[in-house]
């Protein structure tokens, strides 16, 4: 569609949906949700050409919104302004949010040149190189998250004890269930099932794949609709990885399969034994060759690596199986048009953007260079030491991605430059941090 097209579907909707108000958000470099709010007058006003402001000292932010004057230009490039161009096909009102409608919006220097450290566009690049050879990718992540509840003595868990799946358990939290499947269902997410996990307060919803640009675009959606919703109910809802100490960690895995411009599945091959082509062991083997590096980009804080631990239904080893939810890449049973790979590297706190980015270039590597994988798991622990162990920390997955030239140059050098300039500075600053393990541990006996 046509952007004066899409400006006209979008003064209608405004009229039916009596919208008052435009959310413009994007997710930045620290996986955070920025948006500027926008009458919706003045929205309409601004035309196929509008722009909004934005600060571009909002990329030099951690996690903590601590500058860091080393991302960018710094100081000496006095921290300009940027501009956001909205995508009119993310445009749609928020059922949760009489009057709100939101979209998501990318960001441009002045003169019309796009931010390339901007994660929506370090996917765009890459999703590029894929429609140059005739691909698309289909595909959803999958998240898992926590959900609080305000106590008197503070935050506790929606639900306790590990009742994974449990009906009766289920039933008490029924609230929660039927507002996020209507919210996300008015608002096109597609869910498809929910249900408790294996961790006091844990859920996980999953929702419809999607193509291209539109799977990261939903994810980026559903974590921050969960949130809202669960918000105006009295919840706190957390994508932290590892929220608590002795429950499992949350995962945002991918599944995904890439198509031709027939819409063929490039990862069935009905003549191969396991019905995977050599497309799908090719893209399995650039995840294998860039794993340790890659774990960085999809793990980007310090809380992701106390999720990566053995035996606890997360990888912790460069490995891949049928079937096998020890693995860091599992092959779901189904064949034919359904063939798909289970990427579950991610934790929940991944920015979708840059974890599908990666995952893409790197099995694009594999394809290009027929890099083959090791051999699938076959019947056999995923956590024993005979295999490539991921990186235990944030610090030394950053060390890894630092000497990975590859990344560099599929997903931008100015980009990599500040991604790793941010995450190196959580770490410093986690680093010098007193921890209340280390009071609880030292305190008495020194």
């Amino acid at each position: 569609m046509r952007e004066a097209d899409w400006q006209h579907h979008i003064q209608q909707m405004a009229r039916d949906y009596q919208i008052h108000t435009v959310r413009m958000s994007l997710n930045d470099n620290s996986n955070i949700a920025r948006a500027r709010y926008i009458p919706v007058q003045k929205f309409l006003e601004m035309g196929t050409s509008g722009r909004i402001s934005f600060p571009s000292v909002l990329f030099s932010m951690d996690t903590s919104e601590t500058v860091q004057t080393k991302v960018g230009a710094g100081f000496s490039g006095g921290y300009p302004s940027w501009e956001i161009q909205p995508d009119y096909s993310t445009f749609g009102p928020l059922p949760y949010k009489t009057g709100i409608a939101r979209l998501i919006g990318d960001l441009y220097k002045g003169d019309g040149t796009p931010i390339e450290t901007a994660p929506r566009y370090v996917l765009k690049r890459v999703l590029e190189e894929y429609k140059k050879l005739g691909y698309r990718v289909y595909g959803a992540f999958e998240y898992e998250f926590y959900v609080f509840k305000e106590t008197a003595e503070g935050l506790e868990p929606a639900w306790k004890g590990l009742h994974c799946f449990s009906e009766t358990k289920q039933s008490q939290v029924e609230d929660i269930f039927v507002s996020l499947l209507n919210g996300l269902s008015e608002m096109g997410a597609g869910p498809e099932v929910a249900n408790t996990e294996y961790g006091s307060g844990q859920f996980e919803v999953t929702h419809s794949p999607f193509w291209n640009l539109e799977i990261a675009d939903m994810a980026f959606y559903y974590r921050t609709s969960i949130k809202e919703i669960l918000h105006a109910k009295g919840y706190k809802a957390t994508f932290m990885s590892k929220p608590i100490n002795d429950m499992s960690g949350s995962g945002a895995h991918l599944n995904l399969s890439i198509h031709n411009e027939k819409d063929q599945n490039l990862f069935d091959d009905a003549s191969a034994p396991d019905g995977l082509s050599d497309f799908c062991r090719w893209f399995i083997g650039g995840q294998q060759q860039h794993a340790r590096a890659l774990c960085a980009l999809v793990n980007p804080t310090v809380n992701s690596y106390k999720r990566l631990k053995p035996y606890s239904f997360a990888p912790s080893t460069n490995t891949w199986g049928y079937d096998h939810r020890g693995a860091m890449i599992r092959i779901p049973g189904q064949r034919g048009v359904n063939t798909r790979l289970e990427h579950r590297l991610s934790g929940a706190d991944t920015n979708p953007y840059l974890s599908l980015a990666a995952i893409l270039a790197a099995g694009l590597d594999g394809i290009r260079n027929k890099i083959e994988p090791t051999s699938p798991l076959q019947n056999q622990d995923a956590y024993h030491s005979d295999f490539e162990p991921l990186p235990r920390s944030l610090w030394e997955a950053i060390n890894v991605l630092t000497m990975d030239t590859f990344f560099k140059e599929m997903l931008g050098e100015s980009f990599m430059m500040d991604y790793l300039t941010l995450r190196q500075a959580e770490c410093e600053r986690f680093m010098f941090h007193v921890t209340d393990w280390e009071i609880q541990e030292y305190q008495d006996i020194f």
